[in-house]
């Protein structure tokens, strides 16, 4: 069930502070579950910290003003017809690891950070695997983890199980 803002009702009735906590539970759950993953956070679309797995708080803030830019920077590339496109899903290989950006949906749920108009915050989900971790077994749990956000967003990015 969702109140008159799109979001569901029980995630509505918990205060920033909860929502973050039970966020960063599956966060933590998807590092410890998905192979080869060291790091998961969940960052504003203009690069701010919102919810991490455990991250250092000063390498939490230089990643997400990256990935922030990252995915920006990913939904701006013109695609095959010359439109701008939703991002699903990019991913930049290193030689010292994976990084993988998705758009985890639109919230309004975290008051505390810079909001659009309708006090809504975009964010943008970002992992960082091992070198030989699996591209597509992450993308895909990616999804799955996103989907999981969904009650806690306005927007959910997918509309389909």
């Amino acid at each position: 069930m969702t109140d008159d803002t799109g979001v569901n009702t029980v995630a509505a009735t918990l205060s920033e502070d909860q929502v973050r906590e039970q966020m960063a539970g599956m966060l933590e759950a998807f590092v410890r579950d998905v192979p080869r993953v060291t790091h998961a956070l969940v960052v504003s679309r203009d690069g701010l910290k919102l919810v991490d797995s455990g991250i250092s708080r000063n390498r939490a803030d230089k990643w997400a003003a990256t990935f922030g830019t990252l995915a920006s920077l990913c939904e701006n590339i013109p695609g095959p017809h010359g439109d701008k496109g939703g991002l699903k899903l990019s991913m930049v290989e290193r030689e010292d690891g994976l990084l993988f950006v998705s758009i985890a949906g639109s919230s309004v749920l975290f008051p505390s950070q810079p909001c659009d108009e309708d006090g809504k915050v975009d964010t943008v989900l970002a992992v960082v695997a091992e070198p030989t971790a699996d591209a597509g077994t992450v993308g895909f749990e990616m999804g799955q983890l996103v989907d999981l956000f969904a009650p806690y967003m306005v927007a959910a990015v997918r509309s389909d199980g």
